[in-house]
């Protein structure tokens, strides 16, 4: 594929994720869009497909136990398969990689909230009345 396609792609897809955040914020769910839930989105899908490859795998091995034999194109079908399934792992650690430094973001603020909140000693206070 050719670096002008790719960016053209690339630019598709940033305007179609900018008008789905735009939209989530007019109906008040932009959180369920954030950088963070976009990438878990993508590790989500990435899984679904990997167990589709991994599903292929097996049926392709079963078939050529069945079979017996290995001919020249059951076993180029078995290594492009086992070499997506490696992108795959790969694509999927790369996302979680970036879930975690993103969580990381998050972790720094959520303690000097819980910092705050001990300066201040808010406690909450829980009221039963019949």
């Amino acid at each position: 594929m050719s670096s002008k396609r790719k960016s053209a792609q690339q630019r598709i897809l940033h305007e179609l994720k900018s008008q789905l955040v735009t939209k989530a914020k007019k109906l008040g769910i932009e959180h369920d869009f954030s950088g963070v839930n976009f990438e878990m989105m993508k590790v989500d899908s990435v899984k679904r497909i990997l167990g589709d490859l991994l599903a292929e795998k097996s049926n392709l091995e079963y078939e050529l136990y069945i079979k017996g034999i290995l001919d020249k194109e059951s076993t180029i079908k078995l290594e492009k398969i086992n070499s997506y399934i490696k992108k795959a792992e790969r694509i999927i650690e790369k996302y979680q990689k970036m879930i975690d430094k993103e969580m990381a973001k998050l972790t720094p603020q959520k303690e000097e909230i819980k910092e705050e909140l001990k300066r201040k000693k808010i406690t909450p206070k829980i009221s039963i009345s019949r």
